[in-house]
């Protein structure tokens, strides 16, 4: 978490590296992100990324961000260690000085809507009353139960941030806030990380091979990309397709693949630790897939992008607001294996489309550099304190 830091319940961490210089028209601010949330990307996958990702940019600018994280691992289950942090919140942010305090969906419901406290934003970067429509069991009662939370937080809460206009109608469909009150602030990259890897953007990618990277759930329909690549693999025996990310449908996809006969051209590596591995997979391979029929956002088809990969996935929620149709890849309906594999098909047989549309992507996504990003945050801020 460079640039940012864990805060335990009765102590204050910051970032003793931030820089402290400013604008005089705009002074630098004291920012605290609330985050109970899974804080590293292969077990938190979009979410954890995009929070360090935007205090790092934060810091960049000169401004002083606090990560406030639990530092206890009791109790086991996620929820409950979440519930007891926010528990113990009001009473740590009391003893602290902030300009502003942004709290991430469910996090900091009980200090949301205190009159005369500090400055308070929520920021939903996934409606999870939208994600628990597509889950199943268990995983999709712990979604309902935190989606009343994160209603209650971004009922009481001044400002509202999130990610795309898909999102922003979902919180004002599910959550009854109105649209006047929420802002749009997309997710980010860090572009330089990329320019600096050790893998060049321009060496030579394995043949005829798709990568999919994504949290293994119900609603990224990891199944249907397997279906359709019997396909693929019926016009295209070379195709390879390998799959990155974790999550509770793994083994069900291990035994798809076993029962589809596709063992021996997918790999399914799980989750990778290393941001390295997962970025050399970006750059030996042909094209990105994502099948998911839900998404607040999308940060693996930036990924995509910067690693210059045409892109197939779905016109479902905010891909659409992510990937120009038909520019940087090809949209196809959700839960449409057929399709799937007619897109796939048409950019593994054709070289230079897959060129074009990679190029393109390569340009398109400096728009949502971390730095920009920062600075529509920091707007929406300022316009809160202004307030």
């Amino acid at each position: 978490m460079t640039g940012t830091a864990a805060v335990k319940p009765g102590s204050q961490t910051e970032d003793a590296g931030a820089s402290t210089t400013g604008s005089a028209e705009e002074p630098p601010l004291r920012i605290a992100l609330l985050d109970s949330w899974l804080q590293q990307p292969v077990e938190g996958s979009g979410t954890a990324a995009a929070i360090g990702g935007l205090g790092r940019a934060l810091t960049r600018c000169g401004h002083r961000v606090v990560r406030i994280a639990p530092t206890f691992t009791w109790p086991r289950t996620l929820l409950l260690r979440r519930l007891l942090y926010n528990v113990q919140l009001p009473a740590l942010l009391r003893t602290l000085d902030y300009d502003i305090i942004v709290g991430f969906d469910i996090d900091g419901f009980l200090w949301s809507g205190r009159a005369g406290q500090t400055p308070y934003l929520c920021s939903i970067k996934g409606v999870l009353a939208e994600e628990l429509q597509h889950e199943r069991g268990l995983t999709r009662l712990l979604l309902w139960c935190m989606s009343r939370l994160e209603r209650y937080n971004a009922q009481r809460a001044p400002q509202v941030i999130t990610t795309s206009a898909y999102c922003r109608r979902a919180i004002q469909q599910h959550y009854a806030v109105p649209l006047e009150r929420i802002h749009l602030v997309p997710e980010g990259i860090d572009l330089p990380q990329w320019r600096q890897s050790p893998v060049r953007l321009d060496a030579p990618r394995d043949p005829l091979t798709v990568l999919c990277v994504a949290r293994q759930y119900p609603r990224k329909r990891i199944a249907d990309l397997l279906r359709a690549f019997v396909r693929v693999r019926a016009r295209l025996p070379a195709a390879r397709l390998v799959i990155i990310g974790d999550g509770p449908e793994h083994s069900r996809l291990r035994a798809l693949v076993a029962a589809l006969g596709l063992a021996d051209v997918v790999q399914l590596l799980g989750g990778l630790p290393d941001d390295a591995a997962v970025m050399a997979w970006y750059k030996r391979s042909d094209i990105f897939c994502l099948p998911s029929i839900q998404e607040g956002f999308g940060i693996v088809l930036l990924e995509a992008m910067a690693g210059g990969l045409p892109i197939v996935s779905t016109t479902a929620a905010a891909i659409p607001e992510v990937v120009p149709q038909r520019q940087a890849g090809i949209l196809v309906p959700a839960a449409h294996p057929a399709a799937l594999a007619d897109a796939l098909i048409e950019l593994l047989e054709q070289p230079e489309l897959r060129a074009a549309y990679g190029a393109f992507g390569q340009a398109y996504v400096r728009r949502f550099d971390w730095d920009r990003v920062a600075a529509q945050f920091l707007a929406v801020v300022r316009s809160q304190l202004d307030r």
